[in-house]
């Protein structure tokens, strides 16, 4: 299989450890379940947490339930899915984030890293495989020793984004594709918004035509439009705004009334969000972690993008950063300093689309 076509395969869309929050924060926020050592204990419980990071010490290192920043989050969407259990192909993490929480603990920086940032990959002293100048979504498969083992995968995509961006990680988080259908599913479908009508270049849904404007999508059609790339002119960058719109806006329909008043719903989407996450919160609950968040709303979370030039690589793009300047602010929680003088570092709109016909 040719390699362009194994990247349209595996073409990605995103999701996020900001749905669990929004659901613990939704259990807490009703009158119906706050407070209930029984739903705290499903919360929790509900979520695997597994050495995403390889600091196995400090994620076996119970904390009270005082959560201090900041917080970094490595945040990453893999491609698997349930038939690839039995094929032995390896998923990629098309979609890479990094989740900033300065010591306040009342507003976050949500930063996306493109698939094709060329980075070099260290060798994994695990599988041996690595030591290449690649594209960074590669860092994943390079870690795993089959089929199953995700924790081998964040552990070298960890390596690889602390390498590149020389950021303390204490805490992870990775989704996989089946387990997104099952969460926008239980929500009843997210409200998306796109600047310009384009056809989508997923085949799964017959290339479906996506009108201009807010529509409210099932769960089908927003992964459709989530994993969309080809129909942004600038291609996974419009693909990034469209995943950073949809944390938001899942933030949002998961703490919406007609959620947050239903208590059937609400274990529904907390079931479907366990099995689509994997988590390494540092030793912290996730009910004890959410609730020292309770302060970040969706409007508190600013979306960025790295700087950078894009080189050609046949047909596929070859993404490099311009500098280290964001990093850094993000490290010493100097963000606000930076964007004074670089705004275009925050990532606005929904992407252009090419117009459809």
């Amino acid at each position: 299989m040719s390699r362009r076509r194994r990247n349209r395969r595996r073409s990605p869309w995103w999701t996020k450890l900001c749905l669990i929050a929004g659901l613990v924060l939704m259990i807490t926020s009703t009158g119906v379940y706050a407070g209930t050592v029984a739903v705290a204990d499903k919360v929790n419980n509900s979520v695997a947490q597994d050495d995403l990071l390889g600091d196995g010490d400090n994620r076996n290192t119970q904390h009270d339930s005082r959560v201090t920043g900041p917080i970094d989050m490595l945040m990453a969407g893999s491609d698997m899915r349930k038939s690839w259990k039995s094929s032995g192909e390896l998923p990629r993490t098309d979609s890479i984030m990094w989740l900033h929480i300065p010591a306040s603990l009342d507003h976050a920086y949500l930063l996306s890293i493109p698939r094709d940032l060329e980075v070099t990959i260290p060798v994994d002293k695990r599988t041996g495989k690595g030591g290449e100048t690649t594209k960074i979504n590669a860092a994943f498969p390079n870690g795993m020793k089959d089929v199953n083992d995700i924790k081998g995968g964040m552990q070298e995509l960890h390596t690889t984004v602390q390498q590149l961006t020389g950021a303390h990680f204490n805490m992870a988080a990775l989704v996989n594709w089946d387990g997104f259908k099952a969460i926008v599913a239980e929500l009843g479908g997210v409200t998306l918004c796109v600047d310009k009508t384009f056809t989508s270049t997923q085949p799964s849904l017959g290339h479906h035509t996506f009108q201009k404007g807010c529509h409210h999508y099932n769960a089908d059609l927003a992964l459709a439009l989530v994993r969309e790339r080809y129909a942004y002119s600038d291609s996974d960058y419009g693909r990034q705004r469209m995943q950073q719109q949809f944390i938001k806006q899942i933030l949002k329909r998961a703490t919406s009334a007609g959620v947050l008043t239903n208590p059937t719903k609400i274990n529904s989407v907390i079931g479907a969000a366990g099995k689509a996450l994997t988590t390494d919160l540092n030793g912290y609950k996730v009910v004890d972690l959410v609730l020292a968040l309770r302060k970040i709303s969706p409007d508190k979370i600013t979306t960025l993008q790295i700087a950078h030039t894009t080189l050609a690589d046949g047909n596929e793009g070859v993404v490099q950063p311009l500098d280290d300047q964001l990093f850094q602010a993000l490290r010493t929680d100097k963000v606000d300093d930076l964007l004074l003088s670089h705004p275009e570092l925050v990532s606005k709109g929904e992407g252009t689309g090419k117009s459809a016909g």
